[in-house]
């Protein structure tokens, strides 16, 4: 039995009577923004307008990557100031150290003050920079560097990722511009590190840290061109802490993540 509406008019299950832009006009518009031609037409045909990253070339990428890493030099000190406190805005609880030995002593105590026995960390380059397993170990909590390898590895692997108290991550870029950090899956590197335990902890470098999304797609475009079109099938971007709202709107932390989230900032 079809659904009466207040005009009398009867709803269908095709959708054709709904309130709002008829769905033939609409994907009429899409078409047309899109330069594409009518529908039935049997014609398939690209964009009247090619993308912009297409008709990108190395050289002029190369250039402005050069120009980018000059001008985030210049301005690394008020880039730091701000990373922090839209980080702190997002709900990091920010940590700002000076060098390598006190980002190792900070990490060892905020393990000290969160409880913390078990812990995995991902395998990033940060970590042979910084070097915490020893400082932890010497402690007695028990660190597991999450590096896949064979695939019989990976359930043992996401078992000791589970019991976790603690995740331990690098980045691969941090934008001031919205207090996020950027992590790039890639072989031997499991994302859960930083998504499946109840606290999440990252170090940033401070040549990491960037302005803005546009710095980041800039510095992306140059890897896929500079790897033959190859760069990677997403980012994970992390702002704070695990974010849920109910259907009333009702903000809860940590269902799906972890509920408390610590960034070390190495300057």
């Amino acid at each position: 039995m079809a659904d009466s509406r207040p005009d009398g008019k009867a709803a269908n299950d095709g959708n054709e009577n709904l309130p709002g832009r008829p769905k033939a006009e609409f994907l009429r518009s899409v078409r047309e923004a899109l330069g594409r031609p009518p529908s039935g037409s049997g014609r398939a045909v690209p964009p009247a307008q090619p993308y912009h990253r297409l008709e990108e070339t190395l050289p002029h990428l190369e250039a402005q990557a050069v120009e980018l890493e000059a001008r985030l030099r210049e301005n690394r000190p008020l880039l730091l100031d701000s990373f922090a406190e839209m980080a702190a805005r997002g709900g990091w609880n920010v940590h700002r150290v000076s060098g390598v030995e006190a980002a190792i002593g900070r990490v060892d105590s905020l393990m000290s003050e969160l409880g913390a026995a078990r812990i995995v960390r991902s395998g990033q380059p940060v970590f042979d920079d910084a070097p915490v397993d020893n400082a932890l170990e010497g402690r007695g909590i028990q660190v597991t560097a999450i590096v896949q390898g064979e695939r019989a590895e990976r359930a043992q692997l996401r078992q000791e990722i589970r019991r976790a108290d603690v995740g331990l991550t690098g980045t691969d870029y941090a934008l001031a511009e919205t207090g996020s950090l950027v992590i790039m899956p890639r072989r031997g590197l499991s994302r859960l590190v930083s998504l499946v335990p109840p606290v999440h902890v990252a170090l940033v470098r401070p040549e990491e840290v960037l302005e803005s999304l546009h710095d980041l797609f800039l510095l992306r475009r140059l890897e896929y061109h500079r790897r033959g079109g190859e760069m990677g099938s997403y980012l994970n971007f992390i702002t704070g802490p695990s974010r849920t709202a109910d259907i009333e709107m009702t903000i809860v932390q940590g269902v799906h993540g972890p509920k408390t989230v610590h960034l070390v900032l190495i300057e």
